[in-house]
């Protein structure tokens, strides 16, 4: 299927390099009280004020990453001094538990690069819960390298208001609590 080759070539391509492009940052601190919201593209989401966000264009069919104006359908909002990555990816029609499954579990393993080995991983078991007014399936990720490693989540879920599914990988100090916020605040249209 077309979802699945777009997805396996995003996770496959794309993930290494947001990763790499992170190596040798430290997590710094967690975000605070205070949020700012994302509000473009026909969706919208909080995050911490204290990040300065950068948007990405992103183009998967075309292995393009790059400083520059994100879409619906591909981008990312990153945050480099505090280690903040926000990856997502929008597809129709809606997916199918099977389809929800394969996606999140055909993370690669790893990667060569001229910075040693990187890895990703699922951590733990995938989980399906409702949060917001999302049915949303999500496994935690742990992202290493020589001497840097990273936390992350990577989620899927439904919206109707734009009839896609949506995909997501999060690396942050705390990613699920950071999904969990994200997926309260998150509308689209």
């Amino acid at each position: 299927m077309a979802s699945e080759f777009i997805s396996g070539v995003a996770k496959r391509y794309l993930i290494p390099f947001l990763i790499i492009s992170l190596l040798g940052m430290g997590l710094a601190t967690s975000c605070g009280p205070g949020l700012q919201t994302f509000d473009k593209y026909g969706m919208s989401f909080e995050v911490s004020e204290k990040l300065k966000l950068e948007e990405y264009t992103v183009s998967i069919e075309n292995q393009i990453f790059k400083k520059g104006t994100a879409s619906y359908e591909e981008g990312c909002v990153m945050s480099t001094e505090k280690n903040f990555t926000l990856l997502w990816l929008t597809t129709v029609p809606q997916f199918s538990p099977t389809e929800v499954r394969f996606s999140i579990l055909s993370t690669p393993n790893t990667f060569e690069s001229a910075s040693g080995t990187f890895q990703a991983k699922i951590t733990g078991d995938l989980t399906t819960q409702r949060i917001a007014d999302f049915e949303v399936t999500f496994a935690e990720m742990q992202f290493t390298l020589p001497g840097w490693k990273a936390p992350g989540i990577t989620a899927v879920w439904y919206c109707p208001a734009s009839q896609r599914t949506m995909q997501l990988i999060l690396i942050h100090k705390q990613p699920e609590r950071e999904m969990r916020r994200f997926l309260r605040s998150f509308s689209c249209g």
